[in-house]
């Protein structure tokens, strides 16, 4: 089974992942959207949000229970209303494992 992250095939993955990871968005800088990676090595709620740099919520992209797997979703470039968000540096937060993990990463959108 291959895994699609920044646009290289990982043949090599285990069929379920052992450890949580946050990747990094791809492209990186990005324009219009970029592809965002995670992993779950088991069950349970997640919560993916994008943030901006003084903490405000901009975009829920993933939260509820999921499977332990491999997941990438799309971000646009807008909120939660579905408005273009300004360039800038953007934060991406992903809470699981009833929030014993989470990971943080950055973005920049450029327009």
């Amino acid at each position: 089974m291959g895994w699609k992250i920044g646009g290289n095939f990982l043949s090599d993955a285990p069929a379920e992942p052992r450890e949580y990871a946050l990747h990094p968005n791809f492209p990186n800088p990005f324009n219009s959207e970029c592809q965002i990676a995670y992993q779950l090595p088991a069950a349970g709620d997640v919560s993916l949000i994008v943030y901006n740099l003084i903490g405000q919520r901009v975009r829920v992209l993933a939260e509820g229970n999921r499977q332990a797997g491999y997941y990438q979703v799309t971000w646009d470039g807008r909120d939660d209303s579905g408005r273009e968000v300004s360039s800038g540096v953007y934060c991406i937060r992903l809470v699981a494992d009833d929030g014993k993990f989470t990971a943080v990463g950055k973005m920049v959108l450029l327009k």
